[in-house]
């Protein structure tokens, strides 16, 4: 794609690098993906992600973004707050699981039934979709209980391996060491640790 690109004025090119960068960075290939990133990306959501892959956080955290970029930098309040002043976009599914996921982390009391319509109505409509969501309300188990979650993260990861999304596969595998080391199976723990030490160098991390 960029190669077809070269002709074309600046925008045109910096639009296709960062779609082979973005298509590298859901595969989870976050050192192959940095290659890619133009110096510059059109939109506050494109910097915002750009920032997070260079590994500049402090920085893609200044600038307004979407919620799911506050799940990966792992920041609940700031994704609270996000879904507070964006109404229409926080009708979403996806903003219904973030928004469940910020207030388990918080200590508040999430809307499970909410949570659960917003999975089936992903399951339904978009499986690709599903996976994300997925992981989402995961990571939100873990934090409420994790021998409560070990179920969602073996779908969540099933999903991620089917779609071929790996963005997040060393943090669910990393979530799933943990729950297994408080359920006592200390070598299963250990060895989905290993697991997740090679998706953070698949990675490049």
């Amino acid at each position: 794609m960029p190669d077809l690109a070269k002709a074309a004025d600046e925008a045109a090119r910096q639009q296709a690098a960062w779609a082979v960068g973005s298509s590298l960075f859901w595969r989870g290939r976050f050192s192959d993906a940095r290659k890619w990133l133009p110096d510059s990306a059109e939109g506050q959501t494109c910097r915002g992600w750009a920032l997070a892959l260079r590994g500049e956080r402090e920085a893609a955290l200044a600038l307004p973004r979407n919620a799911m970029l506050h799940f990966f930098l792992d920041d609940p309040p700031a994704c609270l707050r996000w879904l507070a002043t964006h109404p229409d976009s926080s009708k979403t599914a996806h903003a219904e699981l973030l928004r469940y996921w910020a207030q388990t982390c918080l200590g508040e009391q999430p809307d499970e039934t909410a949570a659960q319509t917003a999975l089936a109505t992903l399951r339904r409509e978009a499986p690709c979709d599903e996976a994300r969501g997925l992981a989402i309300y995961a990571e939100a188990a873990f934090r409420r209980q994790p021998l409560y979650a070990l179920p969602h993260l073996d779908h969540a990861l099933d999903l991620f391996t089917r779609f071929g999304l790996h963005y997040l596969e060393a943090r669910l595998l990393d979530r799933k060491s943990q729950a297994l080391a408080a359920a006592g199976l200390l070598d299963e723990a250990r060895r989905f640790q290993r697991a997740a030490a090679q998706a953070r160098r698949h990675q490049g991390l």
